[in-house]
């Protein structure tokens, strides 16, 4: 009886070991997954932080508004993975929305510029809005008047997500730049917050430059 009850005993033993260890490997799976997590967020939030001191050091309202909108275009282009990117302001007297620099198709391209009036389009909404503007799909952008360019019309190659951001003067907003790519749901909100604040900057020695008394 005695030889039973501790063989029982030492199999319930080892039973509740492999339990234990099973236990343990898998609360070690875990830390190590939240760990990993940690160490990509610390990254990502490092890069970010690294993109916006870029942004502030480059973005010099000295520079014309081609020369920022280029520059802006290079700081945002592959960390976002962009499609295409533009920076367009607003003649408000003129009722004219002019684009100062259009990049798609892996290259710069001659925009025309329009009405605002009569072309709103996904640009003229935002800016009259004065609220940015996301659209995660082609049917959101196509179902809100999107205005395809001559390029996508000819191509087919039309991105899915389109975030555009006004940039704002103190009275109100003197143009947009917008980020598109070929990615549905591309932006996340924690990407459009940093896209916000870039364009913020942008903003800022895009105003600055145009009120310098050489301008």
């Amino acid at each position: 009886m005695n030889f039973f009850q501790h063989g029982k005993s030492r199999r319930e033993a080892e039973a509740e070991q492999r339990v234990r260890t099973s236990a343990l490997e898998l609360e070690a799976t875990t830390l190590r997954s939240e760990v990993q997590d940690l160490r990509e967020l610390v990254q990502h939030l490092d890069q970010d932080m690294q993109l916006m001191l870029s942004a502030a050091e480059q973005l010099d309202p000295g520079k014309s508004a081609l020369e920022l909108a280029e520059t802006m275009h290079r700081l945002v282009f592959h960390p976002f993975d962009l499609a295409s990117f533009f920076v367009a302001l607003v003649d408000w007297e003129k009722d004219q929305l002019n684009f100062v620099f259009y990049h798609e198709g892996g290259r710069p391209r001659k925009h025309p510029s329009r009405r605002l009036s009569e072309k709103p389009g996904l640009t003229g909404q935002a800016i009259l809005s004065n609220a940015p503007l996301y659209t995660r799909t082609l049917e959101e952008a196509v179902a809100l008047g999107n205005v395809l360019t001559e390029a996508e019309k000819g191509s087919g190659l039309i991105p899915s997500s389109w975030y555009g951001v006004p940039l704002h003067g103190p009275q109100r907003p003197f143009g947009l730049v917008s980020f598109q790519s070929f990615q549905a749901d591309a932006f996340p909100e924690h990407r459009r917050q940093l896209l916000d604040a870039l364009s913020a900057i942008l903003a800022m020695a895009l105003f600055g430059g145009m009120n310098r008394p050489d301008a």
